[in-house]
C-alpha cells in the first residue's frame, strides 16, 4: 500500500474548501485565457474531491493511502457507505481529466468540459454525507464553507 495519509479529516476538508473556493472564483473570472484558466479550475476541482473523499474515509476511522485516483477513493468510500456509488460518475469524469492536466500533449480542458467539471464538483460537495462532514467541520472550527459554486459565469 502507498504511504498512509497523516492529515486529519478536518485538515483535509479545510484544505478542500480552499480548492473549492479557488475553482469558484476562477470559474467566474474573465481575465485569464480559458485554456490556462480551465486547467487550473479542473486541477482545483480534482484536488478538492480527492481531499473530501480522503477526509470522509479518515473521519470514519479508516486509513487511506497517498493515492490520487478518484475512482479508487470512491470505491473506498462506497465500502463505508454504499450511497457513494451514486457519485461514481462524477468521480470518474474528474479522474479521466487528470492526465489532461499533467501532460501538454493531451487536450486542454474546454469550456464545454468546464460545465461538466463544475457540475461534478458541486454534486460531490453537496452529496449529503460529504456536505454533512463539511458542515460539521466548518462549525467545529469556525469557518464558512463554499455553498453554491455555479452562480453564473461572466461573459
Amino acid at each position: 500500500m502507498a504511504k498512509i495519509v497523516k492529515e486529519s479529516a478536518a485538515d483535509l476538508v479545510y484544505m478542500a474548501e480552499s480548492d473549492i473556493m479557488s475553482a469558484k472564483v476562477l470559474f467566474t473570472e474573465t481575465f485569464y485565457p480559458p485554456d490556462l484558466k480551465n486547467n487550473i479550475i479542473c486541477f482545483h476541482a480534482t484536488q478538492a474531491v480527492e481531499k473530501l473523499l480522503k477526509g470522509f474515509i479518515i473521519n470514519n476511522g479508516k486509513e487511506v493511502g497517498m493515492i490520487h485516483n478518484l475512482n479508487d477513493l470512491n470505491d473506498a468510500t462506497a465500502k463505508i457507505d454504499n450511497s457513494f456509488s451514486s457519485i461514481r460518475e462524477h468521480c470518474a469524469l474528474l479522474n479521466n481529466l487528470i492526465p489532461n492536466l499533467k501532460y501538454r500533449s493531451r487536450k486542454s480542458i474546454t469550456n464545454q468540459n468546464m460545465d461538466e467539471i463544475i457540475k461534478s464538483l458541486e454534486s460531490i460537495c453537496n452529496f449529503p454525507p460529504i456536505k454533512a462532514m463539511r458542515d460539521s467541520f466548518a462549525k467545529e472550527h469556525n469557518y464558512e464553507i463554499v455553498g453554491e459554486i455555479i452562480t453564473s459565469r461572466k461573459k
